[in-house]
């Protein structure tokens, strides 16, 4: 009995051995530590805390970032926290000192475009930034892109597109995009329109049909012409929509009309 029992604590004594030994292998070879947070560190700080612990630090991407300097780590992948074995390659963005430029003919189509997907597509061709400026009334979709301005400058809208403008990747486009609820339009002009067309034009901007004055006969009020509108028309006047027209019609058609 007494054998059995010093054979067991023999036993027990080679197997507390055996771990010891086999645990300090592990920990010498195969130890994981908890890796350090580099976002925020400039690129050579983080190789002097890298290196001596056996780590790689490998510049997978660079980025401009207004208002920050260069060579500054944005992220990092492992991320801060994981558990990674020695000889690890810690992959990280860094911050460009300088951000690259193009010129604004190479910007894809915005005009009418839905804005949340062209949001997404010119920071991953350009790294560019969108704010919304503004929120226009206008018949068409909702939320599509109506102007696009860089530093307050107009780069586009329905009528003239800027293709001489030096733009640089990290900045913020502003854009004017489209909405169907309250709002402002511009005064239409209906003077020498038929009342016919005029209806058209009125309800097509969201604008009412008010009191109609006739001057002379009527024999046909749809073919007759406006001679007058009240408010009136003018070069870059606007009124908000659901208003109403005050107009005066004439069967014959003024001489100053075309």
């Amino acid at each position: 009995m007494l054998h059995t029992i010093i054979r067991l604590f023999l036993v027990v004594i080679i197997l507390w051995i055996l771990q010891a030994f086999f645990l300090n292998l592990y920990t010498n070879h195969g130890q994981k530590l908890s890796l350090q947070k580099y976002i925020g560190v400039s690129l050579a700080n983080a190789k002097k805390h890298a290196e001596p612990r056996g780590y790689e630090i490998v510049v997978s991407d660079s980025l401009y970032v207004k208002g920050k300097p260069g060579g500054i780590i944005i992220s990092q992948i492992p991320v801060p926290g994981s558990q990674v074995k020695r000889g690890r390659k810690i992959y990280v963005t860094l911050t460009k000192f300088q951000a690259e430029s193009f010129q604004s003919d190479l910007l894809p189509v915005l005009y009418g475009k839905k804005y949340e997907f062209k949001r997404t597509e010119l920071f991953n061709l350009f790294e560019l930034y969108s704010k919304i400026k503004a929120v226009k009334f206008d018949p068409g979709p909702e939320n599509h892109i109506l102007e696009v301005y860089y530093h307050d400058q107009l780069l586009l809208n329905g009528n003239e597109r800027r293709s001489d403008i030096t733009i640089s990747k990290g900045d913020t486009l502003q854009f004017v995009i489209s909405t169907k609820a309250g709002g402002e339009v511009p005064i239409p002009d209906l003077i020498c329109q038929t009342l016919a067309a005029a209806k058209f034009l009125l309800s097509s901007s969201k604008l009412e049909l008010g009191t109609i004055l006739e001057e002379g006969e009527i024999t046909d009020p749809e073919t007759a012409y406006i001679i007058k509108q009240i408010p009136e028309a003018q070069e870059g006047q606007t009124i908000e929509l659901g208003s109403s027209f005050k107009i005066t019609i004439s069967q014959v058609k003024p001489e100053h009309c075309n």
